[in-house]
């Protein structure tokens, strides 16, 4: 699978080893006790750096993760399809959407409850409709052919709760998860 290889090769260009493993059942007991309190709405990346500087704060163990921006493309921008503001249909998230993932698990305090799924089970979720094609101010909207034009970027948690974006690598959507795999995916919802 791209991301796990990836992800890989990420942990050792950055000279960590992928043995190692973030806490994940520490992570998510956090995001849910935090998921009400750290949101501001329209604020995802100061939301995602209060809960990485929070899960630093208890030294929780935050091996293999990182700071995920998505950013979508053209009129559409980045839509969100299980928000707080609404699931199944789409809502605008903004030019781009900051999430957090450790060990391939995806922390949103925009979706619409606190789920921690694993990544490409999160893109089904959060970035695609629940029927296709869905109508989007008068346009066919197909998920497959608006992901392949978004960009994932991956930043460094230590530096992304100082306010340094220190970036670790970029790549079209294509590149970052197997689209087809993700739509060959039942919705969790």
């Amino acid at each position: 699978m791209r991301t796990r290889f990836f992800t890989a090769l990420i942990l050792c260009v950055l000279g960590e080893s992928a043995s190692f493993a973030a806490d994940i059942p520490a992570l998510k007991e956090l995001f849910a006790q935090k998921y009400e309190t750290f949101y501001e709405p329209r604020f995802c990346g100061r939301n995602t750096a209060r809960f990485v500087s929070e899960a630093s704060r208890r030294n929780i163990d935050l091996s293999n993760s990182y700071v995920l921006k998505i950013e979508g493309a053209g009129f559409l921008e980045t839509s969100g399809f299980y928000t707080r503001a609404g699931t199944n249909e789409r809502q605008m998230l903004g030019y781009f959407h900051v999430v957090f993932v450790a060990d391939d698990h995806v922390f949103d305090f925009d979706l619409a409850e606190p789920l921690v799924l694993k990544l490409e089970d999160y893109i089904r979720l959060q970035f695609t409709p629940p029927y296709e094609p869905f109508p989007i101010f008068g346009i066919a909207y197909r998920a497959k052919e608006q992901l392949a034009h978004w960009t994932a970027t991956g930043f460094e948690g230590s530096a992304y709760i100082r306010d340094e974006e220190t970036k670790a690598w970029e790549m079209k959507f294509p590149d970052f998860v197997d689209l087809d795999e993700v739509m060959n995916l039942e919705r969790a919802h």
